[in-house]
């Protein structure tokens, strides 16, 4: 198993390269330039004409690097603008080696050795500290909507493989295939119009994550989980409600398959009775699919739901990446865009490993 673990981490390598390569390149392409966008933000736009505003955007391109050379080495043409009768030369190719004195270098190291994804463009703070403070919204929605959905989507799934055809499989095949149908807007809309809304049930707030008056930061841990939790209740329902039709049919379809298999019929022979059997041989070696539905939870972690956090007014990284489209911010997109990469190839790992302890069936190891 460690040495499993070794070698798709040494994977990791070449992945996160290639995925900091695209990155760069779409940070470098953007349609934008760094410096001038990060000098008119700084000194306004009513200033952009001042005198010594170019000298600034020169000097802010050395602070950043941009004067350097894009990439470890360039390919150019033989061929000079000024020779005449020379037009072979424009087909043989000359290469220039720049060593580490280039801008993805710089960035890449940044990134590797301080966590420096760059400065955003519209806060003009860095992007690290930005994503720290907007992550834990995010995460603690993720978590729960998580756990609600594994933990309502196994048993339903695992209760209607065992009674396959009869009236709760189709009820709740029916049901659950009906909430995957709506989209999360129309459903976060509605429940907003319904249940924070004073002219129907107006239990919940409509926005936000904690009262900006009466909140306060002193009180203990448990008093703000009570003033937070209000907040929390209709995200966290437009969070979940779509993963459970997802998660039950592939656990139901995995039962399924394990229930024909000749080892529960053995079970049933020698008397055990069905509860046991459901849930100590068929739901442990039924959660396959189900472990591979739970690494795209990395990802969403960071991300979150960006209609979600928008329409509910959550201070998250759904919301600031919703901030980043809409402003041009690039480094923002492109710093959430590295982590994205990152965390699915961490889930993926980690669904890797929980097969191999779930299904003793799964070896990494050479025979």
């Amino acid at each position: 198993m460690l040495q499993y673990i070794a070698k798709r981490i040494l994977l990791f390598i070449p992945a996160l390269l290639v995925i900091s390569l695209v990155a760069f390149i779409i940070n470098t392409v953007a349609p934008i330039d760094p410096a001038e966008r990060l000098v008119n933000a700084s000194i306004g736009l009513a200033e952009t004409q001042h005198a010594d505003r170019q000298k600034i955007i020169d000097q802010k391109r050395k602070e950043l690097g941009l004067d350097l050379p894009v990439f470890y080495f360039s390919v150019s043409s033989l061929y000079k603008s000024d020779e005449h009768g020379q037009a072979w030369k424009k087909y043989i190719p000359v290469i220039h080696f720049y060593g580490t004195e280039n801008q993805y270098h710089k960035w890449i190291s940044g990134i590797i050795m301080h966590g420096d994804f760059g400065t955003s463009f519209v806060t003009q703070l860095p992007i690290a500290n930005e994503i720290l403070s907007q992550l834990p919204w995010t995460l603690l929605l993720t978590f729960l909507s998580t756990l609600l959905a594994f933990g309502i989507s196994i048993p339903i799934g695992m209760y209607a493989a065992e009674k396959k055809g009869r009236f709760f499989d189709k009820f709740s095949s029916v049901g659950l295939f009906i909430l995957f149908s709506l989209p999360n807007f129309f459903v976060a809309s509605m429940l907003l119009v319904f249940f924070a809304n004073p002219q129907f049930f107006g239990w919940f707030p409509e926005s936000g994550v904690q009262d900006a008056v009466n909140f306060s930061g002193n009180w203990s841990i448990w008093v703000k989980i009570e003033h937070w939790a209000p907040y929390l209740v209709l995200p966290l329902i437009t969070y979940t409600y779509s993963s459970f039709a997802f998660l039950s049919r592939q656990m139901r379809a995995g039962a399924l398959e394990i229930f024909g298999q000749e080892y529960i019929t053995t079970a049933r022979a020698k008397g055990l009775s069905e509860g046991r059997v459901l849930w100590k041989h068929v739901f442990r070696n039924a959660l396959a699919p189900i472990i591979t539905a739970f690494a795209s939870a990395f990802p969403a972690a960071v991300t979150g739901s960006i209609i979600v956090e928008t329409l509910f007014s959550i201070p998250g990284m759904g919301r600031e990446i919703y901030q980043a489209v809409l402003n041009y911010d690039y480094p923002v997109i492109v710093a959430v865009f590295m982590i994205i990469g990152l965390l699915s190839l961490t889930g993926y790992l980690v669904s890797d490993i929980i097969y191999a302890i779930t299904d003793p069936r799964v070896s990494f190891s050479k025979k």
